[in-house]
């Protein structure tokens, strides 16, 4: 919009009489016969022209500072979002480091129910050889075939080397004292 002279603007009226509505609410109301007007009316209209230019510039120099507010809260939910982003994408690396974590857990726990299994086998296995050697030293046998007792013997050897080789995963003795996460191995 070009800014006209106030000289230009009230030659533009007076050579204008037949123009009596005014463009907006503001502007103050002009007499259709302007070529008769006196100094004093001319001064009147300057002086509401002026007035209405004056409401003009506070008008837009509200609007332009609600623009740049309006502005600088865009800029600020912007710099929010690109934050809030990046910190979901943290949270969703940590929730995927979680789930593998929860999925070792449970497979090392699968483990350890399996080994505690065979810990309890060992020690009946352990408890029948203990129950028979008992018996073969109380009760003296009678002479058997070399086969049988040298089936005795490859039976009695396995059992030995099976409880050897599950012995490093047989529950340890508990005693009084609760056991610590150290004990069992745990770690977070």
């Amino acid at each position: 919009m070009t800014t006209k002279k106030l000289s230009d603007l009230i030659r533009e009226e007076a050579t204008n009489p037949s123009e009596t509505v005014s463009k907006t609410a503001d502007t103050p109301t002009v007499p259709s016969n302007r070529s008769r007007m006196t100094k004093a009316q001319l001064d009147e209209l300057i002086t509401q022209l002026n007035q209405a230019l004056q409401q003009e510039k506070k008008q837009v120099d509200s609007l332009q500072n609600q623009v740049k507010i309006l502005e600088n809260e865009i800029k600020d939910e912007r710099e929010l979002s690109s934050r809030l982003q990046n910190e979901l994408q943290g949270a969703e690396d940590y929730q995927s480091q979680l789930n593998e974590q929860k999925e070792l857990v449970e497979k090392l726990y699968t483990q350890l129910q399996q080994k505690e299994e065979l810990a309890v086998e060992l020690a009946e296995k352990n408890e029948i050889i203990a129950n028979l050697q008992a018996k073969l030293k109380q009760e003296p046998l009678p002479l058997a075939s070399t086969e049988e007792s040298q089936e005795l013997v490859v039976q009695e050897t396995m059992l030995t080397r099976q409880g050897k080789e599950l012995e490093p995963f047989a529950a340890p003795v508990l005693s009084s004292k609760p056991l610590t996460n150290e004990d069992i191995g745990w770690f977070d």
